[in-house]
């Protein structure tokens, strides 16, 4: 009975030696990485800044859509595909590329009478079951003027041609990147000057760049036809000159350096 009873205690002993050592260890380990922290900790700043280039648009964007209406479906077509080719053909002729032409919509929707009506041997209106009593197609075509001297008379001549609405005239540049590079450079140079001043006026020295990340703001100029309106006369459009503005390019970096 002594001997199992010694035996039993013997055994608590080192399982209780056991979970003291791994505890010992453990605690001894996580002195050991917040000792490393302190003397070797993960040190850097970072520092932001904008370059901002402007430059002149070199393409002009419209939308433009030809509206007909009719009571047979294929005679509206026919109508609409005829007005809309006189306008193609008359862009073309002012020295647009088909390429920078594209038809982007050709909606045919027909159209309903939702008139109210009496009905027979009853005091009351209903609402009668809708009838078709036409078609309404829109055909709409985006159109890129590379040639700024030709704007205005390509626009004064669209409702003399057919068209119905203008919408989304933007000016805007064709190869951004350019652009964008000389902004890079100009956020880059401002960062590098700021991390001299910070390291000449301190105690931080700054080692190597550990990141850089980048976003950029594209302010495009957009004139007062942006919304969609009624194409106005060849008299109004050739009396309302389009002035083309400045395209102002953004782009903001953030740079983090190491701090040795």
């Amino acid at each position: 009975m002594i001997k199992e009873l010694q035996s039993f205690i013997t055994k608590i002993s080192l399982v209780l030696v056991v979970v003291l050592g791994i505890s010992l260890l453990s605690w001894s380990y996580l002195n050991w990485r917040q000792a490393q922290n302190i003397i070797n900790p993960d040190r850097s700043i970072s520092f932001s800044a904008t370059g901002q280039v402007f430059a002149k648009p070199d393409i002009a964007k419209l939308n433009f859509s030809v509206i007909t209406q009719g009571k047979e479906a294929e005679v509206v077509q026919t109508e609409n595909n005829t007005k809309t080719q006189k306008v193609i053909d008359f862009i073309k002729s002012s020295g647009v590329q088909p390429e920078d032409i594209q038809t982007i919509n050709y909606s045919l929707n027909p159209q309903y009478d939702y008139s109210w009506c009496r009905q027979p041997k009853e005091d009351q209106f209903i609402s009668c079951p809708p009838k078709i009593i036409g078609y309404e197609l829109t055909q709409t075509v985006a159109v890129k003027i590379r040639d700024f001297d030709k704007i205005n008379t390509i626009i004064g001549g669209l409702s003399e041609h057919g068209v119905n609405q203008i919408s989304n005239i933007s000016f805007e540049i064709d190869d951004e990147e350019v652009y964008k590079n000389q902004a890079r450079i100009k956020a880059l140079n401002i960062i590098e000057k700021r991390a001299k001043l910070i390291s000449s006026q301190t105690d931080i020295k700054l080692g190597r760049i550990l990141n850089v990340t980048e976003s950029s703001n594209d302010s495009r100029y957009k004139n007062y036809l942006t919304q969609p309106v009624m194409a106005p006369t060849a008299e109004v459009a050739s009396s309302a000159p389009i002035e083309t503005g400045t395209n102002e390019i953004n782009v903001n970096l953030i740079v983090t350096y190491e701090i040795k």
